[in-house]
């Protein structure tokens, strides 16, 4: 049986620049996202997803207009989404499509 040999860590291809939790990032982003475009009416939920990279989606889930000829369940649908593009340090560099204020501010 062959003996593995161990390859040594080299101290110099350690990055010293601490990446933020996950978890931190995306309430970071979801709060740039809520204070560039406003509050939206009936806000359900963000959703902030990494996809690959420095590349993230950002879903804004909205409870949908109560129709009272109707007696169904209303569930919240994805209202308005994004492709964003954020620095390590969580900085949006780029929305596609442009994050625009949709609501009065509170």
């Amino acid at each position: 049986m062959e003996k593995v040999k161990e390859n040594p860590t080299n101290q110099d291809e350690t990055t010293s620049v601490k990446q933020p939790a996950e978890a931190d990032l995306e309430a970071w982003i979801k709060s740039q996202v809520l204070a560039k475009i406003g509050k939206p009416l009936r806000l359900d939920r963000v959703e902030v997803s990494l996809h690959h990279g420095n590349k993230y989606r950002v879903n804004i889930w909205q409870q949908s207009e109560p129709d009272r000829n109707l007696a169904l369940t209303i569930t919240p649908r994805i209202g308005p989404s994004y492709y964003l593009t954020v620095s390590g340090t969580g900085e949006i560099i780029d929305s596609n499509p442009p994050l625009t204020r949709l609501c009065p501010s509170d």
